[in-house]
């Protein structure tokens, strides 16, 4: 198609010699003439700005895949950051455009700086330019939303977590008993919990506690006495230390931490969990 336009063929052919007049003669020209300042218009408009300009230009191939984050895809090195966009004249979202390179856009917000992005919109309304393509929306958010679970993934990682209930040993009422006469040991929920370490902090005064120790206080806790928080739940899951025989037949989803049902697990860790 661009070999059948006449322009384009005319500008293919006196390459060189336009590439002479429009960077260095033009603008010695337009100095010289004007103000009668050749060499300044050969040094300012023409070398300062050439260097400048493929300095910029090249950033979209190293700046452009140094600095930034990986929005859509992280398995290569194209990133997006504002600044990259403003010395590169919008090429800044370059993860974007490698994940989705058949998008006339670089930046999708309005407001992410993309010259040509911008130009390209503009001539479309004016009739200049037109099939403008853009990959469907969903897709973008599901490919931006993958990164972002894989960075929660990874601070998911750093977190230490409770055992599964499947880890944990069985024990008898009796058992139970018999081992909170020499530890603390709270049962809530089916989860037999010791306190040891928490009974000096409990923010309701230690007596409250103890007075719990060797008995079922999965109603005091869920608002018996009181309806206990979210950080207060995640601290109490990490001191299990067993489960009750016949007590967790099915694990009620409110007796567990909301960080822990909204747990991330890859296939490895599904199937693990499944086994």
């Amino acid at each position: 198609d661009l070999m059948q336009n006449q322009v384009v063929r005319w500008q293919h052919k006196y390459y060189a010699p336009l590439l002479l007049i429009m960077s260095f003669g033009l603008p010695m020209a337009i100095a010289g003439y004007g103000w009668n300042d050749w060499r300044g218009g050969f040094v300012y408009p023409g070398v300062i700005r050439l260097l400048v300009l493929q300095h910029a230009t090249w950033c979209t191939n190293s700046l452009a895949h140094y600095i930034g984050h990986h929005t859509f895809d992280d398995r290569h090195t194209p990133r997006d950051h504002f600044i990259t966009a403003f010395i590169t004249s919008g090429e800044g979202y370059h993860n974007y455009h490698h994940q989705f390179p058949m998008d006339y856009r670089n930046g999708t917000k309005w407001y992410h700086y993309d010259l040509t992005k911008w130009a390209i919109y503009v001539s479309a309304k004016l009739g200049l330019a037109s099939h403008l393509r853009m990959f469907p929306d969903n897709e973008i958010k599901k490919a931006q939303f993958a990164m972002d679970l894989k960075k929660l993934k990874k601070a998911q990682d750093g977190i230490a977590w409770p055992l599964k209930y499947t880890e944990l040993p069985v024990l008898t009422w009796e058992a139970f008993q018999e081992e909170s006469m020499t530890r603390p040991l709270v049962l809530i929920a089916g989860f037999i919990h010791d306190v040891s370490l928490f009974i000096e902090e409990h923010p309701g005064g230690r007596s409250l506690l103890a007075g719990q120790i060797g008995k079922d206080a999965t109603s005091s806790f869920f608002g018996g006495v009181y309806d206990h928080s979210n950080a207060a739940h995640n601290l109490l899951s990490n001191m299990r230390v067993g489960v009750l025989e016949c007590g967790v037949e099915v694990i009620s989803e409110k007796s567990l931490a909301l960080s822990e049902r909204l747990r991330i697990l890859n296939v490895a860790e599904r199937k693990a969990l499944a086994t």
